[in-house]
């Protein structure tokens, strides 16, 4: 089997809006074989990047687009693949916009690999300790309190047990912030499962007194409080705070991991499978993070291609207690594949068919095909 074509197909929302949203514009892969045989991936990040990464001519021996690299190749030799990618790509890569790209292809060779031999892709890494997972509600603040809670208790009445909000007017006044998760409990009750994520909004001070007053209002975790590259600033915040804290989204590479969990102290690491190097790498942090006794619960705020791939993922862990499931409502998330991923009663089944065991909805994509 050889690797004839790789595709980046951009897809955007008529409107896009400056909030945080990044499944707005999308670039979803596809990697096409010689026996007909198509794999589906999906990079989280710019997707006019990524473009550019992928479909780059030669520039130089460690300067290559990643898709000359890999015509012609046998899809199935991941691992080979995957180290040649990132060897040609050093003088421009090893981090950030090369990997998100490279995570892109990882998954579309992976979803190549399951459909070869007629296995879905958790059976692969050696099979599933658990066929579904309980996934929380991840949607952004509203203009208002009172709009936050009606929509809180909305994914309630749905079936949730657990739902993160996030940015919106948090990180302005630390008041009004611990206001929020007050209301919240207080409206959703004492057993439902309540995160926050800052958007590394704040500094220092004001996340150690979040974490200190988020205690009384029993949060599940506080999300990306610091900048991401502030590996003291987590680590104090994590000694003195008694709210849980976690981090791990705009990280894009194992060794930023292993960082987090041993210099930044993190107890809880949020590994973006469409960000971080694709299941082959997110198989290696899943490895450090177990040795350590930390939790892993991946950051998934996108399409059904990067809910699916989590799926597998977390299938195999012994320990993820919750899936992030994009609760917004977004075509290019609700109408992209021909059968969408949904929870129900707010808990998802992993994918059984080969591969992902997804298949892309033809319309979707000529509707929002975003020709730039």
């Amino acid at each position: 089997m050889k690797i004839t074509d790789v595709e980046t197909i951009l897809l955007r929302l008529p409107q896009v809006r400056e909030i945080g949203d990044g499944c707005q514009t999308i670039c979803v892969i596809r990697v096409s074989t010689d026996e007909g045989i198509v794999g589906i991936g999906e990079a989280h990040t710019n997707p006019l990047a990524a473009r550019a990464i992928i479909e780059s001519p030669l520039y130089s021996v460690s300067a290559q687009g990643l898709r000359q690299v890999l015509l012609g190749e046998d899809p199935r030799d991941i691992n080979r693949l995957w180290d040649r990618m990132y060897r040609v790509s050093q003088t421009y890569g090893r981090r950030g916009l090369l990997m998100h790209a490279l995570s892109g292809i990882d998954l579309a060779l992976w979803d190549i690999l399951g459909k070869s031999v007629g296995l879905p892709v958790h059976q692969l890494l050696g099979g599933a300790r658990k066929r579904a997972h309980h996934a929380y509600a991840s949607d952004l603040s509203q203009a208002t309190l009172e709009a936050t809670i009606d929509l809180a208790l909305a994914h309630k009445a749905n079936g949730y047990r657990a739902m993160k909000f996030g940015w919106g007017a948090l990180g302005q006044d630390r008041k009004s912030d611990v206001r929020v998760a007050e209301q919240l409990r207080s409206a959703l009750g004492p057993d439902f499962d309540i995160m926050i994520d800052m958007g590394f909004a704040v500094p220092l001070d004001h996340a150690l007194y979040l974490g200190r007053a988020y205690a009384e209002h029993d949060l599940y975790f506080l999300e990306e409080p610091l900048s991401p590259d502030d590996l003291g600033g987590f680590a104090k915040l994590v000694a003195a705070s008694p709210t849980p804290i976690a981090t791990g989204e705009k990280a894009s590479h194992e060794l930023d991991y292993i960082d987090l969990m041993d210099r930044g102290q993190l107890r809880i690491i949020q590994p973006d499978i469409a960000r971080m190097g694709g299941i082959s790498a997110m198989l290696r942090v899943i490895a450090h993070a177990e040795a350590r006794n930390v939790r892993v619960i991946p950051h998934c705020w996108s399409t059904d291609i990067l809910v699916a791939a989590t799926l597998h993922c977390i299938s195999t862990m012994r320990d993820c207690p919750y899936l992030e499931f994009n609760a917004t409502d977004n075509p290019l998330r609700t109408d992209l594949l021909v059968e969408p991923i949904r929870p129900h009663q707010g808990v998802i089944q992993v994918p059984d068919k080969p591969g992902l065991g997804i298949e892309l909805r033809e319309d979707t994509l000529a509707r929002f095909r975003w020709q730039a």
